[in-house]
């Protein structure tokens, strides 16, 4: 990786030279209760006097995420499904990595059999998410509002426009989908399947693409803003935030960050989500820009 050959030190120095922020949502910029801590507010507008851009990175949809990008003020592109889809300020499209038709094309083909007849799937597309159910099935984090899902009755259309693709039913229907979607695509994909929360027998199958992650999102979006990477600072607290922070000239992680990604950032917050961690880490980087 980039980070390689340089010491956390050198990277530390480089507090001064922020000229945007790479944010994480969840369990980051937003408390439990999906709420953004006043601390956070407060800093993120000191930040932005100074002429620093705020960037959100998350694996929601763009219309949750941007959502919050119209709370802190940024005009900054926004960077939703993991860098799958990013979209501009005023909603227009900046670049989406689509799935390869052949995983559309597959799940429509075992859709027409008695197993695929269970399960109820999205595409999410560039501008919202189409289905043929009036009212898909969709894992929490990637409900939208419900303006942005629309019934449809021809899926082929959004074949080459869907970036990330999710199915919901009973756990054997899902298996024997992702077993035909892996002997189709092969590396190309990553497949997760995980049970909802309700306890039933009601299991989510997610496919994105393999090679896309939150730095391939923050790498475009600072190249349309005309910012170096060592001009970048990034901050989260899971592992889809490793790679985004990894790549970011400096970065920090949440308190309540998982071990590894404390491990990789070069600084850690002394407060956590609930108690407004990333006005920790802004109020560090203006500090060094006083300094000089």
């Amino acid at each position: 990786m980039i980070r390689w050959f340089e010491t956390r030190g050198v990277r530390l120095r480089r507090l001064s030279k922020v000229r945007c922020i790479a944010c994480d949502l969840d369990g980051t910029l937003l408390t439990a209760r999906n709420t953004i801590h006043p601390s956070v507010l407060d800093a993120i507008a000191e930040a932005r006097r100074e002429g620093i851009r705020i960037i959100l990175a998350s694996g929601r949809t763009d219309g949750f995420t941007r959502r919050y990008a119209e709370q802190t003020g940024s005009t900054a592109p926004i960077i939703s499904l993991n860098g799958a889809l990013i979209k501009n300020a005023d909603g227009s499209l900046l670049i989406q990595h689509s799935l390869s038709t052949r995983v559309t094309e597959t799940a429509e083909e075992f859709g027409r059999q008695p197993q695929g007849a269970q399960l109820s799937w999205s595409f999410f597309t560039f501008d919202g998410v189409v289905s043929y159910d009036d009212h898909p099935i969709l894992p929490h984090y990637l409900r939208t509002d419900s303006a942005l899902i629309r019934q449809v009755n021809d899926l082929q259309p959004y074949h080459e426009l869907s970036v990330l693709f999710c199915a919901a039913g009973p756990y054997r229907a899902i298996q024997e989908l992702s077993v035909l979607l892996a002997k189709r695509t092969g590396s190309s994909i990553i497949r997760s399947i995980y049970q909802s929360g309700s306890g039933k027998d009601l299991y989510y199958l997610e496919v994105k693409n393999r090679r896309i992650n939150k730095s391939i999102g923050l790498k475009h979006v600072i190249d349309a803003l005309g910012i170096r990477r060592k001009e970048t600072a990034a901050i989260g607290d899971y592992s889809n935030d490793i790679e985004m922070c990894t790549f970011a000239g400096v970065s920090a992680a949440m308190r309540n960050g998982i071990a590894d990604l404390q491990a990789a950032a070069d600084y850690t917050t002394r407060m956590d989500n609930n108690d407004g961690g990333v006005a920790d880490f802004i109020h560090l980087i203006l500090a060094h820009r006083n300094r000089t």
